[in-house]
């Protein structure tokens, strides 16, 4: 939870911190970015919208948070 909420606060300051990924409705545009692991955390990839209707700042929603899955990598199965 700490590391989102760290995100978010990057994000306030840059809200297109992340990759564009196709677009949402209307004004709405979808990113994806990466937090990286730390030794208690894994990786993870999130997902936000950013809602900018003039005028700006737009709104920030979270809207996926997933542990990093690598190719080949080690699952644990």
């Amino acid at each position: 939870m700490e590391a989102v909420e760290s995100l978010c606060a990057e994000l306030e300051k840059n809200p297109t911190l992340g990759r564009r990924a196709r677009s949402a409705v209307g004004s709405m545009k979808l990113y994806t970015t990466r937090i990286e692991g730390t030794d208690t955390r894994p990786p993870l990839s999130v997902t936000y919208v950013y809602d900018a209707p003039p005028p700006e700042p737009g709104l920030i929603r979270v809207a996926l948070v997933s542990p990093v899955r690598f190719a080949g990598g080690d699952t644990g199965f």
